[in-house]
């Protein structure tokens, strides 16, 4: 089995500061589970052995991505330690994100987001098929009303499709209490941040490089009939 990991960075209503939006994250072999874990972790340990026990404290991409974050070599250097896990682990790296300015409608979470999940969870099936494994998809929670109905949207999406391989709908947790939904806000952060970067603002450009070097492209079509690339720009 596969858990597809998950974590949405900046939010599609208008009057919100952020330009782009992104859901993002990565995919990893179950039985990778405790190897990866212990070793953000412990890589949590290694760069802020200050900040107290790993578990008492959360990943937040803002602490890392941020212009004056970025300028100090432990955030750089700690967010490239964290690619090599992912790298070790065989993890496979997701995105789907799009610029607001682009909308041909006025955005709503209502539909962007079950949109921004069903282009993901398409390219997931592929990633399943390839591997001749099942999967489950898990989310940092938000909202009660937001999460319950983006699930039953995923879980129609694959029982009507006949997406056979995913398991259930979308199952949400704590980023507080899950190390892998950090790692996936790090991603979606980044995927986001780097697409706002006005010109000439290229810090981020070489790690978004080396993430999207652990995107896939697998064989054939998904199920909306467009390259199963597990990065996707919706718009």
């Amino acid at each position: 089995m596969r858990v597809l990991y998950l974590d949405d960075s900046g939010k599609p209503h208008p009057n919100h500061p952020s330009k782009h939006v992104a859901l993002a994250g990565f995919s990893i072999a179950a039985e990778r589970w405790h190897v990866f874990t212990r070793q953000v972790l412990g890589a949590k340990v290694r760069f802020y052995p200050g900040r107290g026990a790993p578990h008492d404290w959360e990943l937040k991409s803002k602490d890392y991505l941020t212009r004056n974050a970025w300028k100090r070599a432990k955030s750089r250097n700690f967010c490239f330690e964290l690619l090599a896990i992912l790298e070790r682990n065989e993890c496979t790296v997701y995105a789907a994100h799009f610029s607001k300015a682009n909308a041909d409608q006025p955005l709503a979470e209502k539909w962007v987001v079950p949109l921004a999940f069903q282009a993901l969870v398409s390219k997931f099936h592929r990633e399943l098929e390839a591997c001749g494994t099942s999967g489950v998809i898990i989310c940092d929670w938000s909202s009660h009303a937001l999460d319950r109905h983006v699930s039953n949207c995923v879980q129609t999406f694959t029982t009507s499709r006949n997406l056979h391989k995913i398991v259930g709908g979308v199952s949400y947790g704590s980023s507080r209490s899950l190390v892998p939904i950090q790692v996936a806000d790090l991603i979606a952060g980044t995927f986001r941040i780097a697409e706002e970067a006005e010109d000439g603002d290229d810090r981020l450009a070489s790690f978004l490089q080396s993430l999207r070097s652990l995107t896939t492209t697998f064989p054939g079509l998904d199920v909306g009939g467009h390259p199963a690339c597990t990065e996707a720009r919706l718009f």
